[in-house]
């Protein structure tokens, strides 16, 4: 039996949780009152195979074990519904996934090879926002025995309930406190303290690894990955888009926000839900400064999958709005994209290819909000029309809003937002990134050296197609020299980032005849994911693998000369060389700090000589042009 002391304090432990976790809902803003059609997609009390979270009355989400227990019933019971195993996380946790096919063979290859059309959703990859795992596992059982089988008449359907495993199970009523629900939420970063969602292009996490290898294996039409936002008020439950003009594959990109979107944003506000594009306010707080879509780079699952050629979908469901509003506004995403695959299925294939198929010449590395445009004005002086500089005006965008008032903190005395729980309408700039710059002339393709073995390996994971030699072979190729380096991520600061310590620097380029030794590879960009290549593999790219920090040896010096050596040896150059002596006076009279460095001075001469490391500062990685 338990003591009457530690009774007592099992209960006001508890009473204190359960007043800190109520205290930190009743600071979330008002929420709105919300009833839907959707809401009878909710299975009855005495249904058999109600979900967990319909059982809570959506308070909470089932943990890992009874996720899985629940689907491994479902899929036994289901002919329908075959339950694998796509990966292991570091903590040994199996990471699943459910096929829903009517094929008798659901291998990868059948699938890959099928004539119907498949979709892929992933839920969990931030484990707190797990909207997508409890809408899937009633979309799954209404398909298995409420009348929904004909979802999958010319759909094949891959389900990753949960990605991040090990991080679903770091649950606490106390890890998201600006979202509305559930009362147990995951963390968002792996065991490994990795955010799964700026690992796409890196690929350091067993996690994004296993998601990589369904895509490769299973090659879906559609992928769709499932989040929960942070940040401003609004009228959106369920907000949603594709990467937009913004990206490298524009045929699907049009696919997506006229066909596939209006489709399914009528069916989501036909069951009462308020649908909206993806939502960011320009400052960070309110829409006063107007809203904006930037791209992160292929990083981001979005970014990632329209550069590999891939329709995708990022969902966002808001926050701020009640738990069982967003798990059945995802339902009726979810449903109503199988419904548009099945019509439109066929043609998304088509048009995959013709972006598959393009081999642009000029590769965009990044994208910005246009803000210039050349017109054509009068000069009255010169009496002779000239070309100006104009500011290009934003779009408007009609903002289905919530009222707020700016308040001054009086704590930090510094302004913040308060959201008021009113709708409004509001007109607000429509601020996108859809100019592209930085661009890259595309090389028949890339050396890599065998050297870099940790790189190679990363890119056949991504599916990228290479030739390995099995003979040295002495290429020319265009190679870069990198100067004017710095270590830092992304705001500024020297930390790492990502488990990474990044790095960017300018580059000099220069012809050189190499030999790259057995094991190196071949990557040729005339392929489906030759643009891909180039991202990964160009170092001003921000997610190149050089920018990652994967090269960062060759910012290191290995071999040196003592001074007693180097002294004598620079006294003969500046005798035997005028040119050099001319060189070194400008060089000490431009760089003060260069003029009183006795070892900056030595280290110069060094560079002179042949004995200096002339691969110092070179990016081994070659282009044939």
């Amino acid at each position: 039996m338990m003591n009457k002391d530690k009774w007592r304090f099992t209960v006001c432990t508890i009473l204190v949780l359960n007043l800190t976790t109520a205290n930190a809902q009743s600071i979330l803003p008002p929420v709105i009152d919300w009833h839907g059609k959707s809401e009878s997609l909710i299975a009855k009390t005495n249904n058999v195979w109600i979900t967990p979270a319909e059982k809570s009355g959506f308070v909470t989400t089932p943990d890992y074990n009874e996720t899985i227990n629940w689907f491994k019933k479902l899929t036994t019971a289901s002919p329908l519904l075959t339950m694998v195993t796509i990966g292991k996380s570091v903590e040994g946790r199996d990471i699943f996934m459910i096929i829903a096919s009517t094929d008798k063979n659901i291998t990868a290859e059948a699938l890959k090879k099928s004539s119907k059309s498949l979709l892929l959703v992933q839920a969990g990859i931030h484990s707190g926002e797990i909207d997508g795992k409890d809408a899937g596992m009633m979309l799954l059982r209404d398909i298995a025995f409420n009348n929904k089988k004909s979802l999958l008449d010319k759909v094949n359907f891959l389900f990753i309930p949960i990605l991040s495993v090990d991080a679903h199970e770091r649950t606490s009523p106390y890890n998201r406190p600006n979202q509305r629900g559930p009362q147990n939420q995951g963390w968002r970063t792996n065991a490994q303290n990795l955010n799964l969602n700026r690992d796409w292009a890196k690929l350091d996490t067993r996690e994004l690894r296993s998601v990589i290898k369904v895509i490769n294996e299973y090659n879906p039409v559609l992928f769709m990955d499932i989040h929960v936002t942070d940040g401003a008020d609004y009228q959106y439950d369920i907000t949603y888009g594709g990467n937009g003009k913004q990206g490298y594959s524009q045929g699907i990109r049009n696919w997506l926000e006229t066909n596939y979107q209006t489709f399914t944003s009528n069916e989501l506000r036909a069951s009462g839900h308020i649908p909206g594009p993806l939502t960011y306010s320009t400052n960070d707080r309110d829409f006063s400064q107007g809203m904006v879509i930037q791209t992160g780079g292929p990083r981001f699952s979005d970014v990632y999958g329209d550069l590999r050629h891939l329709a995708t979908i990022l969902v966002e469901n808001h926050s701020l709005k009640p738990f069982k509003q967003r798990v059945l506004g995802t339902y009726v995403l979810l449903e109503s994209t199988l419904k548009f695959l099945s019509a439109s299925g066929q043609s998304l294939k088509q048009i995959t290819a013709a972006d598959k198929a393009k081999r642009i010449s000029k590769v965009p590395l990044q994208w910005k909000v246009p803000q210039f445009k050349n017109a054509v004005g009068y000069d009255t002086r010169a009496n002779q029309p000239v070309t100006v500089a104009t500011i290009v005006p934003p779009d408007s965008f009609q903002l289905a809003a919530i009222e707020h008032v700016i308040r001054k903190s009086s704590v930090t005395n510094a302004d913040y937002v308060e959201w008021l729980g009113k709708p409004i309408k509001l007109t607000v700039a429509d601020y996108k990134s859809t100019e592209p710059f930085d661009f890259i002339t595309r090389p028949k393709g890339y050396w890599v050296p065998a050297s870099c073995d940790v790189v190679i390996e990363r890119l056949k994971l991504h599916g990228i197609k290479m030739d390995v030699i099995t003979q040295p072979r002495e290429v020319s190729v265009e190679m870069y020299r990198i100067a004017d380096f710095s270590f830092g991520n992304d705001n500024g600061k020297t930390l790492p980032f990502q488990g990474h310590m990044q790095v960017t620097g300018t580059t000099n380029s220069e012809m050189r005849k190499q030999l790259f030794p057995v094991g190196s590879v071949y990557i040729f960009t005339d392929q489906p994911l030759g643009d891909l290549a180039v991202i990964l593999l160009e170092p001003s790219s921000k997610d190149s693998y050089f920018s990652w920090g994967f090269f960062n040896s060759i910012f290191e010096r290995t071999e040196y000369i003592e001074a007693y050596v180097m002294e004598p040896m620079a006294k003969k150059m500046l005798e035997d060389s005028p040119a050099l002596q001319k060189e070194f006076e400008e060089k000490k009279t431009g760089d003060k700090a260069f003029a009183n460095d006795p070892n900056a001075i030595l280290t110069w001469f060094y560079s002179k000589t042949k004995y200096y490391d002339e691969r110092y500062l070179l990016y081994p990685v070659g282009r044939e042009l």
